[in-house]
């Protein structure tokens, strides 16, 4: 009786198993073809070999090479405009004048100035030549006044011999008493002429001085008259600069590409000057100047080939060259741009300053690479991503970090214990990685980061600069990766390869175990979907 109820029930429930396909092992009990409908099936490609082109992309403003702003070094009011938009000038050529009316009147009442002073340059040199006659009349009375002088001397030296000797006869008893006094009163007389006339010498003396003092002033005078004559003709000539200023000109030969003003418009140029005109030198070659991402830009380098589109001739693609790399970084929103200057000819004239252009710079080229498609490398089997070789192709840099350590042969037994422990740690991180593959890599970055900083902290400087060339070097050899090969009707097996440059769909294949011809996977369609052609199921 037992038997007879069990029967019945497994019947039933094996029925039942049968139509919902749940338990995978009772799916070999049926039909291949039904079996298949339900798996999963891969999507594969085949490794080729054809030129991948790696690029910068990147977007920027078309500007000409030379554009100078012409502005006003003076305040007042457009009165005539002899340029506009698209006018051609050349250099010097007038292309506005301001209103010149209040520089003019300032230009008149300094050539009055200058005449006034040149009136006071006049008397002044005429009171100089009176104090020169008079300085040389002072002179000449010191002349008359010692030779004066001179004769006085002579007189009094005459008339004392003339006492002395009408002295000496009275004594002798000869000549009268009265004669003798008169020789001694004339002798007497004689004497104070001399004085009188040393008297006159120093007076001409001080006159003299005095005349000397009064042409020196009127020299002074003279040189202040000139002086002020100078200045005032330097005011002029601030004037006339002026009114120069006040007709702008051309400072090149050009196109107009902007004017901002209009006539009667008031130009004010207190603090700085305004941009009156923009001219452009040639249009015959232009510049576009991008803005490329700071984790881009160590691969664009001077002289690489660009090519790019404006919005206005979407079908057409032009042409240019990296001409510079501008060392000025810009940050916006913590996002750091360098300005890369592409240099491109434009004889047609089809390019206008300002447009905007969407840049493709090729960084490199391979003519004749072994490639796969990116999906290839990003591909994993169920149950691969946290172990195995998929694992390791989710930390590249690894192998590098390891070649480079494993070349420090100048290690102390310090370091290399310091070092164990931080490569211990960096296990434990790496074990405890999360399933998501964009996850997985940036915890895996940062994994290595910390260990590369607290490699740092342990090693010399001398062993620091020579791990990170270590480092480059290995790098130059690619980066590991692995891609999933199916060989005939087996399951999918993992290939180690170290991959070169991308285009963005394609990733050269520097080394490994791969051949042309190879079948890789790609991807693969969800349970129960309609399989392609070319689909194979996973197991």
């Amino acid at each position: 009786m037992r038997r007879l109820i069990l029967i019945p029930g497994i019947a039933l429930l094996l029925g039942g198993l049968w139509w919902a396909g749940g338990m995978p092992g009772l799916a070999l009990l049926r039909d291949g073809h039904a079996g298949d409908a339900a798996l999963p099936r891969l999507r594969t490609a085949a490794a080729d070999r054809g030129p991948i082109t790696a690029v910068v992309a990147a977007t920027g403003t078309v500007n000409p090479v030379t554009l100078v702003q012409v502005g006003s070094q003076l305040s007042g009011q457009i009165r005539e405009l002899f340029a506009d938009f698209n006018t051609r000038v050349a250099s010097n050529e007038p292309i506005a004048r301001l209103d010149t009316a209040t520089i003019e009147a300032r230009r008149a009442a300094a050539e009055a100035d200058i005449l006034a002073a040149a009136a006071q340059v006049a008397v002044a040199r005429a009171s100089a030549e009176r104090a020169t006659a008079d300085q040389a009349q002072a002179r000449a009375q010191i002349e008359a006044s010692r030779a004066a002088l001179l004769g006085a001397e002579a007189t009094a030296r005459d008339a004392e011999g003339e006492a002395t000797r009408s002295a000496e006869l009275r004594a002798r008893g000869v000549g009268a008493e009265r004669d003798a006094l008169r020789a001694r009163f004339a002798a007497e007389r004689t004497a104070a002429a001399v004085a009188q006339a040393r008297a006159d010498v120093l007076r001409a003396e001080a006159a003299a001085m005095s005349a000397a003092a009064a042409a020196r002033t009127a020299v002074a005078q003279v040189e202040a008259a000139e002086a002020a004559r100078a200045q005032k003709q330097a005011i002029l000539r601030q004037v006339e600069v002026d009114l120069g200023n006040a007709t702008i000109r051309s400072p090149i030969d050009g196109i107009v590409v902007s004017r901002n003003i209009d006539i009667g418009q008031t130009v004010a140029a207190s603090f700085q000057a305004p941009v009156l005109f923009q001219i452009a030198a040639s249009l015959d070659e232009m510049e576009v100047h991008a803005t490329v991402d700071e984790a881009d830009i160590g691969r664009v380098r001077a002289g690489q080939d660009v090519s790019f589109t404006v919005a206005a001739f979407p079908a057409e693609t032009m042409r240019g060259r990296v001409k510079d790399i501008r060392l000025a970084a810009t940050t916006v929103q913590n996002v750091v741009t360098y300005t890369v200057v592409v240099a491109t000819p434009n004889a047609a004239g089809r390019l206008l300053p300002g447009m905007t252009a969407t840049l493709r710079v090729v960084t490199e080229n391979r003519p004749e690479a072994l490639r796969v498609p990116n999906a290839a490398l990003r591909w994993r089997p169920p149950g691969a991503a946290s172990g195995g070789p998929a694992g390791e192709a989710q930390a590249p840099g690894q192998a590098q970090l390891d070649q480079a350590l494993a070349a420090l042969t100048d290690l102390t037994d310090a370091q290399r214990a310091e070092i164990a422990a931080a490569r211990a740690e960096q296990r434990a991180r790496m074990q405890g990685l999360p399933a998501d593959a964009d996850a997985r890599r940036q915890q895996a970055q940062a994994a290595r980061q910390r260990l590369v900083s607290r490699l740092n902290a342990v090693l010399t400087p001398d062993q620091r600069a020579r791990l990170a060339a270590l480092r480059g070097g290995a790098r130059q050899g690619g980066t590991p990766g692995t891609v999933w090969v199916l060989d005939g009707n087996g399951a999918p097996r993992s290939v180690a390869v170290r991959t070169g440059i991308t285009d963005g769909t394609t990733t050269e294949i520097l080394s490994g175990g791969l051949e042309p011809g190879a079948v890789v996977v790609v991807g693969q369609d969800r349970a129960g979907t309609a399989a392609a052609p070319a689909g194979r199921r996973l197991f």
